[in-house]
């Protein structure tokens, strides 16, 4: 079976078929008379121009019917955070990694905006499956209630992050200073307090080419480094952001 993953970048510039299809789908996946489809189709319309904000949907189609839907849109006061919800898969296509694909291909998109640093989910603390699919696609559950933009989450929700970063190799021609003065704030605040003379033997080895390196990003944020000791790639973050996505 072939999936295909589409980015619609705004709802209201829908075609009228496409439109109807997605009328179709949410009757059949939210259960509602197909009055009430319509009314889920005409607020995406409304909420993307209410908010004038970014705001995006996922579609993943097979041979051209929709099997699965998810929105996202940027919070309209904090550039750096995402809100991904309304995720929906048709019966028949569940259990095929298609919620997962949709979620992947929504993290390509965020990687468009330098500014973003964040996505939140609201998840109900007893849909399992939910949870799981979330915990499988980087998410780690706050514990706290969702507060997005200017409205809240179900009191049986609770609010899922999932931190972007982003990897880049450390410039072969950067100077040493220039690196030390970069990593050593991260390497001090990192929860495993290394000295300067650590890191500076490690930059050594890295201006050697002994041990490669990268610098982690979260939006515009430097919030790490990596190296290589021994074979095996260790991270170092500021303390507060969580470690590489599985």
């Amino acid at each position: 079976m072939s999936v295909r993953y589409t980015i619609i970048d705004s709802h209201r510039n829908m075609s009228r078929k496409r439109r109807e299809d997605l009328c179709d789908f949410f009757e059949e996946v939210k259960g509602i008379g197909k009055e009430d489809a319509e009314q889920q189709v005409v607020f995406c319309d409304w909420y993307e121009s209410e908010y004038a904000v970014k705001w995006f949907e996922v579609l993943a189609t097979v041979n051209g019917h929709i099997a699965g839907y998810i929105r996202s849109f940027r919070n309209p006061d904090d550039v750096r955070q995402w809100y991904i919800g309304d995720v929906h898969v048709r019966k028949g296509y569940r259990r095929l990694g298609i919620a997962t694909g949709m979620y992947e291909k929504a993290f390509k998109e965020y990687e468009r905006y330098e500014a973003a640093e964040n996505v939140v989910a609201a998840v109900r603390r007893d849909n399992m499956n939910s949870i799981g699919l979330h915990k499988k696609t980087g998410f780690e559950d706050t514990g706290e209630l969702l507060e997005f933009a200017d409205f809240f989450a179900d009191e049986n929700e609770t609010k899922y992050i999932k931190w972007l970063y982003r990897y880049f190799p450390v410039p072969e021609k950067a100077k040493t200073d220039k690196l030390m003065e970069m990593f050593l704030p991260i390497w001090t605040g990192s929860a495993g307090k290394g000295t300067p003379g650590g890191l500076k033997a490690i930059l050594k080895k890295v201006k050697s080419k002994e041990s490669d390196a990268e610098t982690i990003w979260c939006g515009n944020r430097l919030v790490g480094f990596t190296y290589t000791a021994e074979g095996e790639v260790v991270e170092v973050r500021t303390s507060g952001y969580a470690d590489r996505d599985n």
